[in-house]
Order: C-alpha cells, then structure tokens, then sequence
C-alpha cells in the first residue's frame, strides 16, 4: 500500500502535466514549473544538505557547515541530515552548537543506523568535553543492541585514553577481526602495542595499514613511533612528514605542531639540517 501511494504521489502530477499540455503548452509548462518549485521548497533540507556534504567530501569544510547550517535552519531537516551536521561541528570544535543539534535529532524518530549514529557522536562530544568515562560508559551501554565499526573505532580509541591496555589490546583486537580493513580500528590495535611496547606486532599492523593509503595523520604519526622505537629513524621521519599531508581537527588525536617537533628531533637526531616549516611551505 505504501509503495503504491509512493507510485501515485509522483505519478498524478505528471499525469496532469501530460493533460495541461494537451490543452496548452503554456498550461503545461506553468504547471511542471509550479512543481519543481514546490519539490524544492518541501525538500530544501536535502537539496542544502547534499550541497554540504558534496562540499565537506571536497574538503572544503567552511562552504560544507554553510549549506548544513542552511539544511539545519528548516523545520522538515531529517535526522540523517542533522546528525550529519553535528559531526562536522564536532570536528571544527563548535561543541555548543554541536550539542544543540544532537539535542533536536534525539527528540526525532531514529532508524536503527541513525541511533548508533546518535550515539556515537554524543559520545564525541562527551569526550571532548572532558566526560570520558561517560563518553565510554554511553558506548558500552550500546554496544550490547548496536554493534558497527564507528562504534568499535570509538569505544576502542576511549579505552586507549584510559589507560587500561589489556582491555585496550583484548577490545581493539576484537575490533580488528570485526572489521580488518578499518583503518581507524587498524591503528587503534597499533597504538595499543606501541603503548605496550610490542613494536614488533605494532610494526605488522601499521606496515599492513600503510598499504591502505589512510587519509589521517595519526596513522603515519604512529607508525612514525613505531619506527623510531625499532632505531629507524630515517623511516620513521618519512612517515612523520606524511603526517603532514593530512588536516587535523578538533577529533584529531595529534596536532601538526607535535608531528612538526617530533620531525625535529628525529631531524636533530639524523643529523639532518633544515627547517620542517619552510619546506612544508
């Protein structure tokens, strides 16, 4: 039944327009004008939050929160789309407006993908807010009805953050047999053993991850000290430097002013003479 109200709702417009045309052009061209404007309005929130996530895909983050805050600003904004939005806040460090737009999606009617959703960016927020263990605890409640590899990157990331490293080390290789082809859960388990001081099981995660090309800095900042803890420091200073190709965020683990000081002693240590600045100019 909902199918065939769905076939209808786009079906009689059309047909009218077909008979509108008969009658005149004119008529006609009027009424599927009418309809296009009218598919806009009453899907504006789309149309905004497509433009915004074409944007942030582009890596143009400023013209992104734009649109999303455009998609955002219309009573009808779907869930996905807000939640969408609260993500991107999050990663510029807007917590406040991040927090409000989590607010309103929670009070909406939530498929099971976009609770974990949900969930998962509350706890982000939670974490940057200093609420760690409520952040972990939020996730660990969630995990026993909703399990994916957002929630597995996180819960494991926030474990690592706690200091636990057996727990850390027993999760984030569940996680890695979950899903071995996440690149975030991959450098979770590495960060792990390097924290362990098992360079060697650290080396064969991230000498695996590298072949997978990860678009963030702490894959290559990481490995970077993995490398440096095996005494190979020129290695170890080429993965530094890739660091730097990649942006950091408000979500980001490291900042490219740590990957340039640790490029610096690696450089000090090598015997290497040059400024990081200048040649990333």
């Amino acid at each position: 039944m909902k199918l065939l109200m769905s076939l209808l709702k786009i079906a009689l417009p059309l047909i009218v327009i077909f008979f509108l045309l008969k009658v005149h052009i004119l008529l006609g061209i009027a009424a599927a004008v009418a309809l296009v404007v009218y598919t806009f309005i009453r899907n504006k929130s789309a149309f905004f939050a497509y433009l915004g996530n074409m944007n942030y895909q582009q890596g143009k983050e400023k013209e992104a929160l734009m649109w999303l805050n455009k998609a955002a600003a219309e009573k009808n904004c779907k869930a996905m789309h807000l939640l969408g939005f609260s993500f991107l806040l999050l990663r510029l460090g807007k917590l406040e407006q991040a927090q409000e737009i989590l607010v309103r999606a929670e009070r909406m009617s939530l498929t099971r993908e976009e609770k974990m959703a949900y969930l998962t960016n509350a706890s982000l927020l939670l974490w940057k807010q200093g609420r760690l263990d409520e952040a972990t605890a939020m996730l660990e409640e969630a995990q026993g009805e909703y399990k994916n590899t957002n929630l597995y990157g996180s819960l494991g990331y926030y474990y690592i953050l706690s200091g636990d490293l057996d727990k850390a080390l027993a999760y984030n290789q569940e996680a890695f047999d979950y899903n071995n082809k996440s690149a975030v859960i991959a450098d979770n388990l590495g960060q792990t053993r390097l924290l362990r001081r098992e360079y060697e099981e650290a080396l064969a995660v991230y000498e695996e991850l590298a072949g997978q090309k990860p678009a963030f800095p702490e894959a290559y900042f990481n490995y970077g000290l993995v490398l440096e803890a095996l005494g190979r420091n020129e290695d170890a200073l080429e993965q530094m430097e890739k660091a730097l190709d990649y942006p950091t965020s408000l979500l980001s683990t490291v900042t490219h002013e740590e990957i340039k000081a640790k490029i610096a002693e690696l450089r000090q240590q090598s015997g290497i003479i040059g400024d990081t600045d200048e040649e990333q100019a």
